[in-house]
């Protein structure tokens, strides 16, 4: 009998787009299916698109079917039709996302900015049917590919404390050096930081209503109440670390 090979953890890939970069998402031969999803070089079991707050729905969804039938994607969610029942399991409502006094001045005076903003994530971690999810916001790309993600699932497994794994931003590699405290073969270890720019979580850690917690020390997220400030005081009150990728990049450049 031939060795027993054991099988990949299921892992499910998620982004969301809304009304200024849905076009550049799904409307590009390239864009989703290589820069976002084929590049991480792992056989996701999902591919998963949130659909947020785009002015033409009827044809937004249209443009996902397509994908579908291409096989790109394997799913597609409507954030507001699961809302109602998304916000009340994590014990959130919309309330909860307030804008700072200095909001204005990061570029945001919107006041549901804050609300649409952590609806993408919070509908992935909601609607992943796996046991691993890598979320991506719609303007993060990989440029090359780099092979990482089953890397970092086996470094997650062998460290509990380690919840949340990225790769490094923007090519900003003394930057991670920085924030972290340690390193291994392939990874920086930190104490602290979150980005939802890109995360790689086990969903049960973050599929739970564990965002309600505010640290005074989280101001240094700007614009308010956002969600990467949440997952940021909740790590942070539990001991919980992120692992960087120290051999890859992603890019992030906000879509106009």
């Amino acid at each position: 009998m031939g060795k027993h090979t054991p099988s990949r953890p299921l892992c499910t890939f998620a982004t969301s787009c809304w009304e200024n970069d849905w076009r550049t998402i799904l409307l590009s031969a390239e864009y989703l299916a290589k820069l976002q999803i084929a590049h991480h070089r792992y056989p996701f079991a999902e591919r998963l698109l949130i659909i947020n707050n785009v002015l033409d729905l009827p044809f937004v969804k249209r443009v996902a079917e397509d994908l579908l039938r291409q096989g790109v994607l394997t799913r597609y969610v409507v954030v507001d039709e699961i809302v109602g029942e998304m916000l009340p399991f994590f014990h959130l409502s919309r309330s909860d996302f307030r804008l700072s006094a200095n909001a204005a001045e990061y570029g945001t005076s919107h006041p549901n900015w804050i609300y649409y903003n952590a609806l993408g994530p919070l509908a992935a971690i909601y609607s992943c049917g796996s046991d691993y999810l890598l979320y991506m916001t719609g303007d993060v790309r990989l440029e090359r590919p780099v092979r990482w993600i089953e890397k970092a699932i086996r470094m997650m497994e062998k460290r509990p404390e380690a919840k949340v794994a990225n790769l490094v931003w923007n090519e900003r590699y003394d930057e991670a050096k920085r924030e972290s405290y340690g390193k291994t073969w392939n990874f920086f270890l930190a104490k602290k930081g979150f980005s939802d720019q890109m995360f790689l979580v086990k969903t049960a850690d973050f599929r739970a209503p564990i965002y309600g917690e505010i640290r005074g020390d989280s101001d240094h997220f700007p614009r308010g109440d956002v969600f990467e400030k949440r997952v940021f005081s909740y790590m942070l009150n539990r001991g919980w670390e992120r692992i960087i990728y120290r051999r890859g990049s992603y890019l992030h450049k906000n879509i106009s």
